[in-house]
């Protein structure tokens, strides 16, 4: 069973601790494709040193940015019977690969496994911020289950892997959506919601873990900036699937009450502020995304230039 990993590489100075965790894993049966977008001095750098180190490791660069984008290529380029995904500020424990393969044999019928995104610990009180995921022990079947998870299953881009019909089926990541687009979150929630709607068996467990060790963002300019990002990735995800019709849409259409706003400022003020300021770019993305985008019978984003001239009289 050979599992193709694909990452999205725009950083060189962690890309090698990722590189080496995977040389690690007690599954060897791999090859990594990594498909580099910028011009980072240490990432080209590392790809001319590392080109022709290890013919189990390929490297594609992609002019155009965007994670989803250039994961897309990476997918295409890819052999493997599992494609599997992690990002290039991480480090994937030395079982990651035979957790996820073991997982895959034990049901057939599983197309999605995924895992723990496990951040590094703070040592010095500072403002920073780090995406963690904590996974349940659970194989959800949308179709049994009436597309509805149980509490607590969640699971994020950096730890999952498909079997190979699952892109088949559900189509590829929105290149309009996630880090290096106008909405620079959610690709991997879209993803995740667009496969649920296909009826796709999911298996998170907290045994596959990768650890997001270069992943702590330092300072309030890269916490806002963070915390702007994941807003208006999930004002375009919320416009998206009130255009798809989807059931979760109203969830993000709900707005907070005066009173409720009021007693949760009190409680906790500078929570509160966060929340206001991750709620102005939140309409922002979605008001942003209603303007730009129309969706496709993949429910990916197709810019509304594009579905004009499709619809133009000839």
């Amino acid at each position: 069973m050979l599992i193709s990993i694909c990452v999205a590489s725009v950083r060189g100075d962690s890309l090698p601790y990722l590189v080496s965790s995977i040389n690690s894993q007690t599954f060897q049966d791999w090859e990594l494709i990594i498909a580099t977008q910028g011009n980072d001095p240490h990432l080209l750098s590392f790809i001319n040193q590392n080109a022709q180190h290890d013919p189990r490791i390929s490297f594609m660069h992609i002019p155009r940015y965007g994670k989803s984008y250039a994961l897309n290529h990476a997918i295409d380029a890819a052999k493997g019977d599992i494609i599997a995904f992690t990002d290039d500020d991480c480090v994937a424990a030395p079982d990651w690969l035979k957790v996820t393969t073991d997982c895959f044999r034990q049901d057939t019928r599983v197309g999605i496994v995924a895992g723990n995104l496990v951040p590094p610990p703070l040592q010095r009180w500072c403002i920073s911020t780090c995406p963690a995921t904590y996974t349940i022990e659970y194989i959800y079947r949308p179709q049994e289950e009436n597309h509805r998870a149980p509490l607590g299953f969640y699971f994020g881009g950096a730890n999952m892997a498909m079997r190979r019909p699952v892109l088949d089926l559900v189509g590829r990541f929105d290149p309009y959506l996630g880090p290096g687009t106008a909405f620079p979150a959610a690709e991997d929630l879209d993803f995740i919601l667009r496969a649920e709607a296909m009826d796709v068996v999911m298996w998170t467990t907290p045994r596959s873990i990768i650890y997001h060790t270069y992943g702590r963002r330092f300072g309030i300019r890269k916490f806002i900036k963070h915390h702007r990002g994941y807003a208006l990735g999930s004002g375009a995800l919320g416009a998206k699937m009130n255009l798809w019709n989807h059931r979760l849409s109203a969830d993000w259409n709900r707005r907070v009450g005066l009173w409720e706003s009021a007693v949760s400022f009190m409680r906790n003020p500078p929570r509160r502020l966060l929340d206001a300021y991750k709620s102005k770019f939140e309409d922002s993305g979605y008001s942003s995304y209603m303007s730009s985008f129309d969706i496709d019978d993949k429910i990916v984003s197709r810019p509304k230039s594009d579905s004009a001239r499709e619809n133009r009289p000839m």
